[in-house]
């Protein structure tokens, strides 16, 4: 976004010693409206943005307090909204911005991802001229969460598995589903019940041609294609208690009829709505008992994503407990990602997994906007930025980094600390000798997963050894072949660890003797030395000033001298001929001491 220049001119009054002061208008004003400060990474450069949202107070057992920790390309604009509170928006490349989509597992088959990708470039696509109330206001058109569709940056597209992603991004640019002439609504979801539901049972719109009910055989490898959550009837009890749907007695029995959940106990009886009652579990459980909820799938012994994952179950009560059977999760409509991966198994292509999901659609060539921008926060108390990288600022505040952003009464941005660092880099061992196009061997020990790849740093940059590789925690041998044109010498050996959002660095204890390059750069030779004559004058070096002329103002003194004592002798030799001519007229003995 470019800020008026009546801002600039402003933002140039108030600027003090790095610290930028943005006033607020006195009158209420659409979000959009007000001065940004924005951040725009160059082509190798990329952006970290570390958000502090404001203390939560809550009941539960642990308190959870969010924060938003990426990293990202393109421009990251940070604003303040009327309520005092700073949002953050993304604007880059549309392309770029489907590469940072994190909605499917990168380590899928690759026809599975590609069904993903070009199930979100249409999603995206069909959604970008209409953004909600929010998005108009702040001025973005899509958001980063699951209310739309989750965009994690780099830390997908960088991350662990990223490269797979972004393949499947690049193989599918520019493929879309469409329906009349129009992007499709794309909609997708994890794991069905047997079969998918049509758009207008679940969000009760008119229904869409190609979002109808299709029946579902390929999504068993979820770990929720079948689920059993057993839930003690006392927790039952104090979960709805506290979301205010049962009072203070016990609850002895559930069971479910139709659309709703009957809760009763000595003396009482209550009736809520099946979403409602999952609802209240999935809240509660988590927040009263964090050691025990969402539990374990009693179907196959693994973590269940939520206490009740979906509204798909039957219940009984067996042993003072309820019995809650299930099968899904998601909202059921359009695409099923888990039955993408199963049909991906069976060697359907991407093509045919989207058009057994959305009514025989198939991918064409569409039309797509040049960038995008997205609503990555909302909300926060403080924003840091810190930049790898080339990275300009616009909009106030000191032009280098790393910069801390406060919202308030006005719009600060100074200087500050760098945000902090989530992972670490583990230890490396290197070889103590190379050769130049030779393989080099390393091992890394890391504490989780990430993409590592080994450099030899220099004073240029650093030189690659290997390629990024997604590397598991524990001891991992890192390979890569020193570069031909490395010239011979001595080298450190680091690793470049990095989740795609956090970038850390081990070095080897010892560095390593490379063999086999060119030979290293001959050192410039010494400037020839001018020359004094017995009259010249030392000359001390005149500290550099502004602009630096030190240099100069040195190799001006020397010339000067130097002509200087190129005179003199000239006149030593006029009057030494001189003296010589007239000895020769009066017959003089041997030639005279010059004076």
């Amino acid at each position: 976004m470019r800020i008026p220049r009546r801002i600039l001119v402003s933002l140039a009054m108030v600027t003090l010693a790095g610290l930028a002061l943005i006033p607020v208008p006195g009158r209420p004003a659409a979000a959009s409206s007000l001065p940004r400060v924005t951040f725009t990474a160059g082509p190798d450069g990329s952006i970290l943005v570390h958000g502090i949202y404001p203390a939560t107070h809550s009941s539960c057992v642990r308190k959870f307090q969010p924060l938003l920790h990426a990293r990202f390309t393109g421009t990251i604009e940070v604003s303040k909204d009327t309520d005092a509170s700073l949002f953050v928006v993304g604007s880059l490349p549309f392309e770029d911005y489907l590469q940072g989509i994190g909605e499917m597992p990168r380590s899928w088959p690759m026809e599975a991802l590609k069904a993903q990708a070009v199930a979100a470039r249409t999603y995206a696509l069909s959604r970008v001229g209409s953004p909600d109330a929010t998005g108009t206001r702040l001025g973005y058109q899509l958001c980063a969460t699951d209310a739309c569709q989750v965009y994690l940056g780099l830390g997908v597209a960088d991350g662990p598995y990223g490269n797979r992603w972004r393949t499947a991004v690049r193989q599918t640019a520019g493929q879309a589903l469409q329906y009349g002439g129009r992007p499709a609504d794309t909609l997708y979801f994890s794991t069905s019940n047997g079969h998918t539901l049509g758009n207008n049972q679940v969000f009760g719109t008119a229904p869409v041609p190609y979002l109808r009910p299709v029946t579902e055989h390929d999504d068993g490898a979820s770990p929720v294609s079948h689920w059993r959550s057993v839930i003690p009837l006392t927790d039952v009890g104090r979960f709805l208690r506290a979301a205010g749907d049962w009072g203070s007695g016990s609850v002895s029995l559930v069971r479910r009829s139709g659309s709703n959940v009957v809760v009763s106990g000595p003396g009482a009886s209550r009736t809520v709505s099946v979403s409602e009652f999952r609802s209240d579990l999935d809240s509660w459980g988590p927040c009263l008992a964090p050691n025990v909820y969402p539990g374990l799938n009693r179907d196959n012994g693994t973590s269940l994503p939520q206490t009740v994952p979906s509204v798909w179950f039957s219940l009984s009560t067996a042993g003072g407990a309820a019995v809650i059977e299930g099968r899904g999760w998601g909202h059921g409509v359009g695409m099923v990602q888990w039955g993408a991966y199963g049909k991906a198994q069976r060697g359907l292509s991407y093509s045919d997994i989207l058009a057994a999901y959305y009514g025989g659609l198939r991918p064409v060539s569409s039309a797509e906007p040049a960038t995008i921008r997205v609503g990555i926060a909302l909300g926060l108390k403080t924003v840091q930025i810190a930049g790898t990288g080339p990275v300009s600022v616009s909009g106030g505040g000191p032009s280098t980094g790393p910069w801390t952003i406060s919202g308030g009464s006005r719009l600060t941005v100074r200087g500050g600390p760098a945000p902090p660092t989530y992972i670490s880099a583990g230890t490396l061992d290197g070889p103590k000798h190379a050769r130049a196009g030779n393989e080099l061997k390393a091992t890394l020990t890391l504490p989780q997963l990430s993409v590592a790849r080994l450099v030899f740093p220099t004073s240029t940059g650093d030189v690659p050894v290997g390629p990024g590789r997604t590397e598991y925690p524990g001891r991992v041998e890192l390979t890569g072949r020193v570069p031909d044109y490395l010239p011979s010498g001595t080298y450190p050996l680091e690793a470049v660890v990095t989740n795609g959002i956090d970038i850390v660095r081990a070095r080897a204890p010892a560095t390593v003797i490379v063999t086999g390059g060119p030979s290293p750069a001959p050192s410039p030779s010494p400037s020839p030395v001018l020359p004094q004559s017995p009259s010249s004058i030392p000359v001390a070096a005149a500290p550099v000033s502004g602009g630096g002329r030190g240099p100069l103002v040195v190799l001006v003194a020397v010339a000067v001298l130097a002509l200087a004592g190129g005179a003199f002798e000239l006149r030593r030799r006029r009057r030494r001929a001189r003296i010589r001519a007239g000895a020769q007229q009066a017959g003089a003995g041997p030639e005279a001491p010059s004076s």
